[in-house]
């Protein structure tokens, strides 16, 4: 590791002085370069059948080769960091976004081992189904896999605690643990997508029943659970833990408001305020959790139109509040705009908007009919990212000294309203996202459904970046 803090001063050195921002360059050059080499090698490998063993050997040995070294390097950083403090930690944090992705890293980081160890365990009642090399190399794969889970929770549990300083070594180790997560991720991507049948993982395969010992029923009942959940769990895990891992690069500067040194009293204190909220996020978002299983699983023509027209409607509705947070935010403040650089939060925003807007893209030009509807929802949904992404980046870099709380109360009412609806969103994305992609008539079996499926981690992703983003936002104008 001491080379490697040698060698980001020298990295950096030619691009600016003080060492150029502490090897920020050194860090992103060394992880594009080596995701650049890898993100070849696992499409290419992983779109070949389970039964090719040398395309297995290869895919797995580079996932487990990079998490072995994210691994090794997370212990290095917990070890130095106990050994010696301060020259790591700047201060105690408490930011209330890391706690939130916390929470839900445990829970996926929990239920990612629980599917792992039932994927795991039909393969290796089944062995005699398979070959030993394909045995061997799966019980590795699997066996790392909970390993670095458990210690990943760990780290973070522990690093979410504290504000680390500039030391150009702690850049490496974020993104050193970033890209064993984003290999991981791409890993599992495109083995999810590429089509080919596992040979063991499959529902009514008398064999499967036979060696695992189960009945046919249990046998298709954890096969259709395993398949619904595994891919959005592990996606939604990987996805986190590379914004914990870039969230430990310090910010330049805290985003915080002076309003509570003013005293100014939260909306909630309020009855009729807070009635107000809940009742509109009610309104917005239960139609849609409770519709959403029925169009996904029992799709007709008379319920996708149902469905599409609810959509149109909330979609409309969130539009509408977001135009209101946009006039009382930049219309009616006296803005005093604060000079902050983006951080990591915000640029994993930033990237997952772009994501979403290429499949609303894929899905308004691929239409054999221009449905209004949907055109219509597509539309209005490009622009509702435009201006929400907007309102985050700028409403968190505002200072709000010298407004009329009215004004700020409004704000707040808006902002928990729109936070609501990106969680509800991500929720359903989340649970349904894959599913939907896959019965999607529009995309139907061509190169875009593919593009479309490895997409489906950065629409989850960007609804619960923007729920975690607003989360912050309310504070910064509490």
């Amino acid at each position: 590791m001491a080379i490697v803090e040698h060698v980001s001063r020298h990295l950096c050195s030619p691009f600016g002085g003080r060492g150029e921002e502490d090897g920020e360059v050194g860090s992103y050059l060394m992880m594009s370069l080596v995701l650049g080499i890898l993100v070849v090698p696992i499409v290419v490998f992983g779109q070949r059948p389970e039964s090719d063993i040398q395309a297995v050997d290869i895919v797995s040995g580079i996932n487990i080769s990079v998490r072995i070294l994210a691994a090794v390097t997370a212990i290095y950083a917990l070890v130095s960091i106990g050994h010696n403090a301060r020259t790591w930690i700047s201060e105690r944090s408490s930011n209330i976004i890391v706690k939130t992705k916390l929470v839900f890293l445990w829970i996926f980081g929990f239920a990612k081992i629980i599917f792992t160890l039932i994927y795991g365990s039909f393969y290796l009642k089944c062995s005699n189904l398979i070959s030993f090399e394909l045995t061997d190399v799966l019980a590795i794969e699997h066996f790392t896999s909970i390993i670095f889970v458990i210690l990943q929770l760990v780290f973070f549990q522990y690093v979410g605690r504290y504000t680390f300083t500039t030391r150009p070594i702690i850049k490496y180790v974020a993104s050193i643990i970033a890209m064993a997560n984003f290999v991981d991720l791409l890993v599992f991507m495109t083995l999810s997508v590429n089509g080919n049948k596992d040979i063991i993982f499959e529902e009514n395969n008398t064999a499967t029943v036979n060696c695992t010992g189960y009945s046919q029923t249990t046998v298709n009942n954890l096969i259709f659970i395993t398949r619904s959940f595994r891919p959005p769990v592990n996606l939604q895990y990987s996805a986190l833990a590379i914004t914990l891992a870039l969230s430990m690069k310090p910010d330049t500067e805290k985003l915080f408001s002076r309003w509570n040194m003013l005293g100014l009293q939260f909306f909630w204190r309020s009855p009729k305020r807070l009635a107000k909220v809940i009742t509109v996020v009610v309104l917005m978002n239960v139609p849609l959790l409770i519709c959403v299983p029925f169009n996904v699983y029992l799709q007709t023509r008379t319920q996708s139109r149902i469905w599409l027209s609810l959509m149109l409607a909330q979609k409309i509705a969130v539009f509408g509040c977001l135009l209101s947070t946009n006039y009382f935010m930049f219309k009616k403040l006296k803005l005093s705009v604060k000079n902050i650089s983006i951080n990591a939060n915000e640029f994993m925003l930033l990237f997952s908007a772009m994501g979403v807007s290429a499949y609303g893209s894929i899905q308004m030009f691929l239409q054999e009919e221009v449905d209004g509807v949907l055109t219509s929802l597509i539309i209005i949904s490009v622009f509702s990212i435009l201006y929400q992404v907007t309102i985050i980046l700028f409403g968190r870099r505002v200072d709000l000294v010298g407004n009329e709380i009215s004004t700020i109360h409004a704000i707040q009412q808006l902002v928990v309203i729109l936070g609501c609806n990106n969680m509800a969103v991500w929720f359903n994305d989340f649970l349904y996202g894959i599913w939907d992609m896959s019965n999607d008539r529009i995309l139907k079996e061509t190169v875009f459904k593919y593009i479309a499926l490895m997409l489906y981690p950065l629409l989850a992703y960007y609804r619960f970046q923007s729920a975690m983003e607003f989360m912050e936002l309310f504070r910064h104008v509490s």
